[in-house]
């Protein structure tokens, strides 16, 4: 399979990288998390506006991860996040037809190579704590656990994860 991560930059993508979003994150979390919470975090985090606040404001970059021409999913990153000398890798999420494609390794090389280039010492990043899958894949590119948080992100949820370093 061809994997292709074209880069969002106009607002068709941004609407694009939005629903696949939403698709991939209750895909992820629908059986996690409380009824109501993907919903949620999806308009909070993942809608159009949302989006372009992270990317006017906060630096974020994103990637559309296509399979053969066919979109399947996504990952967004932000150099020195919150102050951080250190790459965030905030959302990498593929839909069913493009895992165990090698997609997900070819998104990380992209944010590893990011980082590298920009020379920062480490990619942080938060999972779901019973996102055991995916805890275990960034473990075997070298992830390590350093805290848990749970934040409190409005109405009523609460997100529950581990916190993953990569020293680089």
């Amino acid at each position: 399979m061809n994997i292709e991560l074209k880069r969002v930059e106009g607002e068709e993508d941004v609407d694009t990288l939005c629903q696949v979003a939403a698709k991939a994150w209750h895909r992820a979390y629908d059986q996690l998390l409380p009824e109501g919470q993907v919903d949620y975090m999806v308009e909070k985090l993942q809608s159009p506006p949302a989006v372009k606040g992270q990317m006017a404001r906060e630096n974020y970059q994103y990637y559309l991860v296509l399979g053969d021409g066919k979109l399947g999913g996504l990952v967004g990153f932000a150099p020195r996040y919150q102050g951080r000398e250190e790459m965030f890798l905030s959302k990498l999420y593929l839909l069913p037809e493009l895992q165990g494609t090698g997609a997900a390794r070819l998104a990380w090389e992209l944010v590893e190579g990011e980082a590298r280039r920009q020379k920062l010492p480490r990619v942080r990043l938060t999972v779901n704590k019973g996102n055991t899958h995916a805890a275990e894949v960034y473990r075997h590119w070298g992830f390590q656990v350093v805290e848990s948080a749970a934040t409190d992100i409005g109405g009523g949820y609460v997100m529950d994860d581990y916190i993953m370093v990569k020293e680089l």
